[in-house]
């Protein structure tokens, strides 16, 4: 038999044509080659389904499959509006000092009559007190004198300026009617040639002078004592005004000049200057009082004041015009800072802030206790606001369980900033929009840490 010259191998070399040795030696090869494929095949078999095991226990430790309802886990959405810092101080109502007038005497007397009680509501000109006061009377016995001299002024101006029984004026006409008619009859002596020249001089002198004289009484003279009496008639008249002006500051009542005596001068007549509410009366009928000493205080209650003492600490971030929100016994009124005082109380480290409070109801009373609420814009980093409660710490990190769409729970590792106001910024790990698990939380970590374990046992 004839052999070739040369044979493929298994293994694809071509080999030299060799005896039954190498024969043996090629086979020899082949099964060692078929014994290692059998290992490799056989080891990939049993390794796959144990690596597959634990890449699913793996999955399996980072979801939760929880009912999160019945468990009171609460379910929330990722949002992006930043949070904002709320802070609460003890403030007071009381009233506008703006809108708030005192009821005050400007003389001494006794309180006859008080007409309002405390709390009530009176309209501007409402009579309030009356109050009988010697001061005021005494005052009506000058506006009676002084009324007498007015009167008797207005008639000597009158009888004054009556210009026919007065005897200067008179004696001066007769001289200048004598010396006009000496004049004429000289004038006509000389036309006829029985005088001389030089009495026509003279009766013309006399003349002049005669009429000098009467203009003087009748104009100089006259026009002194009108003058006089006319500045009497004035002076009689600003006293007279002077002391009802006097009367009328008092409140006191001013009669006509046909009243006479039918009212009571003694009496004064407080009434209220804006329409309001009685918030103070610090007097009764029949007590005395001093001049200048408040017997009411008068408030407009539409608008109230709430003073707040602000901490300093916070001062930076209130300013005219920050929001605010009341919260009383009963309601939370909404509110906005309308002043802010510039000094700051040294002892307590707090400065005082006003804000304004609608109350057109009048049902929030003066004096009455308040929290006040101010929110302001936190200064926080990230697109993404969390609770505080959905963030958990788990081996040293902190976590949030987002909930896929299976309604299983996703444990995944965030990076989060500095919580403000119950809200953390997510900077890493979490998107908008994503649904995550908040308040209740917590269950799912236990529920987490016990199914590690369990594994790790």
């Amino acid at each position: 038999m004839q052999v070739p010259e040369e044979i493929e191998s298994p293994l694809g070399t071509k080999e030299p044509p060799k005896n039954g040795r190498g024969w043996l030696i090629t086979a020899v090869v082949i099964g060692i080659a078929g014994i290692l494929c059998l290992v490799l095949w056989f080891g990939l078999s049993t390794r796959a389904p144990n690596e597959h095991v634990k890449e699913e226990k793996e999955a399996v430790g980072n979801t939760i499959d929880i009912n999160s309802a019945a468990a009171g886990v609460q379910v929330v959405t990722v949002g992006s509006q930043a949070p904002t810092s709320v802070f609460t101080v003890a403030g007071t109502v009381e009233p506008n000092q703006q809108q708030l007038q005192q009821v005050t005497p400007l003389v001494a007397g006794r309180v006859e009559n008080i007409y309002v009680a405390l709390g009530d509501y009176v309209k501007a000109g409402s009579l309030l007190v009356r109050i009988d006061s010697p001061q005021v009377a005494e005052q009506h016995g000058k506006l009676h004198e002084a009324d007498t001299r007015l009167r008797l002024a207005q008639i000597n101006l009158d009888r004054v300026q009556q210009t026919a029984n007065r005897v200067s004026v008179l004696k001066a006409k007769a001289t200048l009617d004598e010396a006009e008619s000496t004049l004429k009859r000289t004038k006509l002596l000389i036309s006829e040639g029985l005088t001389a020249r030089k009495d026509l001089v003279a009766a013309q002198s006399e003349y002049d002078r005669a009429k000098a004289d009467y203009n003087f009484q009748k104009d100089i003279s006259l026009n002194r004592e009108v003058a006089v009496a006319k500045a009497e008639l004035q002076t009689a008249q600003t006293e007279t005004e002077h002391i009802r002006d006097s009367l009328k500051a008092m409140d006191a009542h001013l009669g006509s000049k046909n009243e006479g005596a039918e009212h009571d001068i003694s009496k004064i007549e407080l009434r209220s200057p804006m329409s309001g509410t009685v918030i103070e009366r610090f007097v009764n009928a029949g007590a005395g009082v001093e001049q200048g000493k408040p017997l009411l205080t008068i408030a407009n209650t539409a608008i109230l004041w709430v003073i707040a003492n602000v901490p300093e600490t916070q001062m930076a971030t209130i300013h005219v015009g920050s929001p605010a929100v009341v919260k009383l016994a009963n309601k939370d009124v909404p509110g906005r800072v309308s002043y802010v005082d510039p000094r700051l109380n040294e002892d307590t480290r707090t400065s005082r802030v006003r804000i304004e409070l609608a109350n057109p109801d009048n049902k929030i009373q003066v004096g009455t206790f308040a929290q006040v609420e101010f929110r302001t814009p936190a200064i926080a980093q990230g697109t993404a606001f969390v609770p505080e409660a959905a963030v958990q710490t788990v081996e040293g990190k902190p976590v949030v369980f987002v909930k896929a769409s299976s309604g299983k729970f996703v444990v995944r590792q965030v990076q989060i900033g500095t919580a403000s106001s119950g809200m953390v910024p997510v900077l890493s790990g979490v998107r908008v929009g994503e649904q995550i698990a908040a308040n209740g939380s917590f269950v799912l970590k236990s529920k987490l840490l016990r199914e590690k374990f369990g594994d790790e046992d």
